[in-house]
Formats: C-alpha cells, structure tokens, sequence
C-alpha cells in the first residue's frame, strides 16, 4: 500500500515561478481591479507616487470589503473559491490572481481590507520569504496600518480594500530614470484598464490619480455609420455565449473624436477580429485567432463575442485571463457572425473604388489586363478638362503635356497609398477636398480662352473632374458674361 506524504513546495522556487508567469504591469493591474468589480465596488482608484520615500501603486475600491478570515484567505495561494457564486460580477478564477499579479510587480504586497467598521492587513514581503524559503504572512498592527499610504481613503469608506504595491524591483532593473519609468507604466495601465474595462464606464467611477478614465468604444457602437450585425446565441453545455458583429464606418470618415473613442489605434487595420469579453471583461480583441486572415478589406470587420464564466474550461483561458482558445465545437457557428462582419467590412472598403469606377466621364481608366494585372491611365478619350486643353495647345505643347502625363501615369506611387490606405490615413487628393469656389474659378478661367463658353461649360460639367459643382451652372455663366 503507498505511504502519503504531505509536500509543501519550496516558497522560494514557487515565488520565482508566481513571478514568471507572464504578466506586464498593465495585465497585472487588471487582475486586481477584477477583484474590486467582483467586490461590488462603485468606485476604483489607482493611486501611486513614484517620489515617495518608498514609492508605491495602490488600488483602493469601495467594496464589500473583508473581515480578518476572509483576508487570510485571500491571502493564500490558490484561495478557497467554494463560497463564490458565479455571477456577472465574479471576475476571478483560480484564487491566484490577487498574488500572481502583485508577486510579478513588486516585492512588496500589503492588502488592507476594512468590513464591520474594523480594518485588517497583511502583507507578503518577498525579500524575507525568499531569505527564510518559509511562507511568510505578516499581520500589521494598528500602528503599522496608519502608516499605510492612502490608509485615509479606506477610513472614509463604510467598506472596501486597499492592495498595495512597494518596492518595484523590476521597474528599477530596467529603468534608466525610476521616476520616468514609472509614469510611463502607470499611463500605459491607464489606456489598458480604458479598453479592457470600457463596458463596466457607466457602472463604476475609474480614476487614476484622481482623474477619471476616458470612455472607449471599440465598435462605435452609437455612431449612425456603425453597422451591427444580426446578435446570434450559441448554447453550449446550457451557458449562452453571445456573438455580435459589427462593422465600423469607413476608416477615412472617422474623426479624431471618433479615433479617441477606439482608443487613437496606431492602425484600424491591426485591431480587426475578434473582441472576446468574460462577463463583459474584455479578455482578446484585434485577433481572428486563425479563424480569418487580417487583410485591408477585413480592417474594419469586429466580432463581439461574450462568454459566461461557466464555459471557462472549454475556452482555455489562462490565469492572466489574457488568452484562450475558441472551442473547435463552435466554429462553424461563430463562423456566420464572422462572414457577415467581413462582407460588410469589404463592401464599406471598396465602396469609394467602386464610386470612382462607375463615375461619369472619369479622369482615369481602369484596364484590366487579365492575369492578375490592371493598369491606371489618364482618361484622354473623352474627359472634357484634357479635351478643352488640346483645343488651346499648338502641337508642340500637346506632345510635351502628354510626355508628361504619361510619367504621371507611370510614377503613381501606389506603394506609399496602399500604405497610407492601410494605416487609415486621409488622403487628401481627392473631389471632396478642392473647393468650390477655386473649382469655379478654373472653369471660367478655362471658359474665357474657348471660342463658345456656353459649350465649354457644359462639357466641363459633364465630367469627372468638376461634376460637383453642375448644380451651380447659371452662377458660372453669370460669372463668365460679367467678365
């Protein structure tokens, strides 16, 4: 019969290991605020000073809060999870984070919890458990509590928590100023915990250093331009997940507004994909997670899925809850929201070529050669604007404008617009951004040197080139006849 034996691993090798597993400050801020969301907080404040005697992070929330065995237990690795129900609410998963997280940061983790008008605390220092290999938590006295920095907003509080960070060995490591480094970091966890936690804005008050977080929307979704998809409901072992897709404005229409929303992307382009949410928790976006391939026409194609804490195990999601991976049983299903995301997405993409082909006597042709290939040329068949220009030119003068276009047509630099396209650039060369007046401007300036302007006019606006402004005709020729 085989001997049990009770092994309790090494503190010192486990805490390197805690220390390991992945998180970067952003992530490892997150997993913390999960914890307050989960307490019922209605108000989170991410509080640090780097020029502190001993500079600290401290995430405080106005929380259930809790009394000295619950904080014993949160304290522990791995904590009992038996008690907590699985709600909207619930945020957590293995019982690790609160440790994982902070251990990954600091050496430093003190939690204060206040429940029952009383205040408790305890703190791991990992320098004395790594000197002594024991696990060591210490329970701070009442003089050592009033010593806590920001102790005062969890006094002012009926209940809550206060998780604090000291002692950032890793920040100074790598840092060449400690003080820049800091500030840098702690703006990033800003714009992280914006997106990650975007749907929980008009429930809970964020703020960091006593400024509120900026509202973000990575669908725009209230925006008339915004198209949302048919909500399908997908049942898996009786949990709902629920998918969304959208598709958003066409990228050269958003303003900076609009752009502030999606959180001012470096690129539209890279945040194409899925967007996955754990009770409304934001775990993945910008990924097709190898369901789709990224492409210019899909950049602004968005898939919303929403997955409820009980499918956890299907989904694989990992302690950072900053990866999983979709179940093969729901593929096919996920793979209708993804079509009509990606149709729609293509049609919004091509829709101004498509405008530009089917215009009216063009300025360009587009011929296609067949086999992949297609070829720009300047329209000198019929557009009136070159049509009118030859009327004024000697033969000499017309050989030279058509030497020039056609380097015009060989030099389009077509590598740098499929670039700019690509990272959502304005282009400014197009109708849209000539002026009217300069428009009308040209065409009496044009009209004067021909020798019947009324026909000059009317062939003018018939093209292209300055279509937009026929509906002003009679104002030109008033112009014309007052010279």
């Amino acid at each position: 019969m085989a001997t049990e034996t009770q092994k309790i691993p090494p503190a010192k090798s486990l805490i390197y290991g805690l220390r390991c597993i992945g998180y970067n400050f952003s992530t490892a801020l997150a997993d913390i605020i999960d914890n307050s969301i989960s307490a019922n907080a209605k108000n989170i404040k991410i509080l640090s000073n780097p020029d502190a005697q001993e500079p600290y992070v401290v995430i405080f929330d106005d929380g259930c809060g809790m009394g000295k065995v619950e904080l014993d237990n949160a304290m522990t690795l791995g904590s009992d999870r038996e008690d907590k129900e699985d709600t909207e609410l619930e945020l957590g998963r293995f019982g690790l984070g609160l440790k994982s997280a902070s251990f990954s940061q600091c050496l430093k983790l003190t939690v204060a919890s206040k429940s029952c008008n009383r205040i408790n605390a305890m703190r791991y220092d990992l320098n004395k458990i790594q000197k002594t290999n024991s696990w060591i938590l210490d329970t701070l006295d009442n003089d050592e509590i009033e010593k806590l920095p920001e102790i005062e907003s969890l006094k002012e509080v009926k209940s809550g928590t206060l998780v604090i960070w000291q002692e950032f060995d890793k920040i100074k490591e790598e840092a060449k100023s400690f003080s820049e480094s800091f500030i840098s970091v702690i703006g990033n966890a800003k714009t992280h915990v914006e997106f990650v936690f975007h749907r929980f804005y008009d429930d809970i008050n964020f703020e960091f250093n006593g400024h509120k977080i900026e509202k973000r929307d990575p669908f725009l979704s209230e925006l008339p331009g915004c198209q949302r998809g048919r909500t399908q409901e997908i049942s898996v072992n009786n949990e709902k997940i629920v998918v969304t897709p959208f598709v958003l404005p066409f990228a050269n229409s958003l303003t900076s507004e609009h752009k502030r929303l999606l959180g001012n992307p470096k690129s539209i382009y890279d945040d194409q994909g899925f967007y996955i949410y754990r009770n409304k928790r934001l775990i993945i976006w910008g990924s097709w997670l190898r369901m789709n391939i990224r492409s210019e026409f899909n950049k602004l194609a968005r898939v919303k899925v929403d997955i409820p804490s009980g499918l956890d195990s299907i989904w694989m999601l990992d302690v950072k809850k900053s990866s999983a991976k979709i179940p093969d049983k729901i593929k096919e299903q996920l793979r209708i929201s993804i079509n009509d995301s990606v149709v729609r997405s293509k049609r919004e993409v091509k829709y101004p070529g498509k405008k530009e082909a089917e215009a009216e006597l063009p300025l360009w042709h587009r011929i296609d050669l067949h086999g992949g290939n297609v070829k720009y040329e300047i329209n000198r068949d019929d557009n009136p604007l070159y049509l009118k220009l030859l009327e004024i030119l000697d033969d000499e003068q017309e050989k030279v404008l058509n030497a020039y276009l056609d380097k015009v047509e060989q030099f389009i630099p077509k590598g740098l617009i499929v670039s700019d396209n690509a990272d959502s650039m304005n282009i400014l060369n197009s109708e849209n951004q000539l002026e009217e007046e300069k428009m009308i401007d040209e065409i009496v300036m044009l009209a004067k040197v021909s020798m019947d302007a009324s026909v000059c006019v009317e062939m003018l606006l018939s093209g292209q080139t300055y279509s937009k402004v026929a509906y002003r005709k009679n104002e030109i020729m008033e112009k014309i006849k007052n010279g």
